[in-house]
């Protein structure tokens, strides 16, 4: 293998390093968004539940519905650029999809961009005297192939989420600590440091707590400097709350009591105490009960109804929040013990099975080193960014995590600590072998990256039950019913029906369904009763094989026109 930029070959010279520096970080580039490009478009048709409730809260912003868009499970920032998107636009309901992947390809593209500086201000961390070719480089293709393979992959375009702004802003806030580290940060640094986080906080509500841990860090940076740190440590305080502390008060003020958002609690109910996330009725006992449940209207099968007072296609997860105040936690060891032995599983499997070719770069530097005393301290040069990487590992480690959660923060510390590594990295090794190690590390992730997320197939299938539902009547504001079952509510979107009923039958791997049918005569009286002017229903025998039910085309659902 040979490396033309090594001294003695005719790339000695810092201009021509900088060239093919340049070149790398170009067709890194190019390779990010073509990738990006391609996902986008594959999933162009794809959403999620949380998707929906994003659409539906640039809905009630940019009508000005106030009272319902004001929301403390969703955070502001997404809705409010998908509503501004649309709003210039213009799109038809059909287009609304393909749209915010478009503006979630946009805000990769952002999100590369915040990358590429916090990985210039990485290699200016670097000592002049050790940013030797081959270590800069080194970094260079660790901090790519690992922003490569999590953006695309944990943060997968796909997904109709506020992840990729997390990310934006991760970059950005890391990038501007190291230069607050190294004092090389003008006020106007401090002033969008400050900004930065805000912003994070609008994007995520877990960021508020990101945004805390960084203002801790750049009062102990300053804390060895020059007087004048005090000040522009205010800017920060002044230029993080001027964001966020109006968003606070107007949320406090919706909710009648003070709060930064509720997903936190609310994800702790969830998914450590197990609490429904759907029509919780209540129990177990310590954790409360809810003030104002969807209504119960019958148990056999479980029917609800939730047509009022919360909007959005699907009241129950636009504002889960209001459906289940009055839930506690319940501070039970065993809860808390399995939540945290899952988030270690998950964490080591994001790593073992996904991220070893970086494990392995590292660990094989590390072993050829001979001082690893040195190895350490070059690694705590970036303490500011490992701390901050670290952090959510941390938060989310007694409740719940997601790939898409950590994707930012996993390139921030692989980034640093291969950077950390380099620093006193011992002089005497080839920098043949230590090159040919991260290149084939590096190969190895873009492997990952190009078979991890394979091309979506590219199915309508919500839209052929829209265009069917609206060949049977359904009109834009038509209440209907779901039954539960692995077919989602996407289409109700599509068609501005809002669902205000479910049914629930229960266990359906039972094969005796002819008690079906007696339900399904009781339920029907009673969605029709509720105003209900259609129902929708993925394929149950004993409800969908009985008179009145047709088949949407060749989707495999089924829909039931009510008088």
């Amino acid at each position: 293998m040979s490396f033309q930029f090594l001294p003695g070959q005719g790339f000695e010279n810092e201009p021509r390093t900088e060239l093919w520096i340049r070149r790398l970080t170009i067709g890194f580039c190019l390779i990010a968004i073509v990738l990006g490009a391609a996902e986008a478009w594959t999933s162009r048709f794809a959403m999620n539940t949380d998707g929906v409730q994003y659409l539906d809260n640039a809905s009630a912003y940019f009508s000005g519905d106030f009272h319902r868009a004001v929301n403390s499970q969703w955070s502001p920032l997404y809705p409010w650029l998908i509503g501004a998107w649309f709003a210039a636009v213009r799109p038809s309901p059909y287009l609304e999809f393909p749209l915010v992947h478009l503006l979630n390809f946009l805000i990769y593209l952002l999100s590369l961009a915040g990358f590429l500086f916090f990985l210039k201000c990485v290699l200016e961390r670097i000592p002049e005297e050790k940013r030797t070719p081959a270590i800069r480089v080194s970094v260079v293709l660790i901090a790519c192939s690992s922003f490569l393979y999590c953006s695309l992959d944990f943060t997968n375009l796909a997904y109709v989420t506020p992840d990729l702004l997390v990310s934006l802003f991760a970059f950005l806030a890391a990038g501007l600590l190291l230069r607050i580290a190294a004092g090389t940060a003008s006020a106007s640094g401090y002033v969008a440091l400050g900004a930065v986080l805000g912003l994070g906080y609008l994007a995520k509500t877990p960021f508020l707590v990101f945004g805390v841990l960084c203002l801790a860090i750049v009062a102990v940076l300053g804390s060895k400097r020059r007087a004048g740190h005090r000040a522009r440590w205010c800017l920060v305080i002044a230029a993080f709350a001027a964001i966020a502390v109006p968003y606070v008060w107007v949320l406090s003020n919706a909710k009648g009591r003070l709060t930064a958002g509720d997903s936190g609690t609310s994800n702790i109910i969830w998914m450590v105490n197990h609490v429904p996330f759907y029509n919780w009725q209540g129990g177990p006992s310590d954790n409360g009960a809810p003030i104002h449940p969807t209504r119960r209207l019958s148990s056999n099968p479980a029917i609800f109804e939730f047509a009022t007072p919360i909007g959005g296609t699907y009241p129950p997860w636009y504002d889960p929040i209001y459906w289940s105040q009055g839930a506690k936690i319940a501070f039970r060891p065993g809860d808390f013990a399995r939540a945290l032995l899952g988030q270690i599983q998950l964490y080591g499997y994001l790593v073992h099975h996904r991220q070893l070719p970086l494990v392995f770069a590292l660990a094989s530097l590390f072993l050829l080193s001979g001082d690893k005393g040195r190895i350490l301290a070059g690694i705590l040069k970036f303490w500011p960014v490992l701390l901050l990487g670290a952090m959510p590992f941390a938060m989310y480690a007694l409740v719940h995590a997601e790939a898409r959660y950590l994707a930012a923060f996993f390139v921030l510390l692989w980034t640093v600590l291969m950077a950390g590594l380099l620093v006193d990295l011992d002089a005497r090794l080839d920098r043949r072998v230590l090159l040919s190690i991260v290149t084939v590390a590096a190969a190895l992730m873009l492997v990952e990256t190009l078979t991890a997320t394979p091309p979506l197939p590219i199915t309508r299938l919500h839209y052929e039950v829209a265009q069917r539902a609206q060949m049977l009547g359904l009109k834009r504001g038509d209440p209907v019913a779901i039954i539960t079952g692995d077919f989602d509510y996407f289409w109700a979107r599509i068609v501005g029906a809002r669902v205000t009923m479910q049914v629930d039958f229960g266990d359906l791997s039972c094969p005796d369904c002819r008690k079906l049918q007696p339900q399904w005569e009781e339920a029907k009286q009673i969605l029709a009763a509720n105003g209900v002017v259609l129902v929708v229903s993925p394929c149950i025998p004993g409800v969908v094989d009985q008179p009145g039910w047709q088949q949407l085309g060749a989707t495999g659902v089924y829909a039931y026109r009510l008088p």
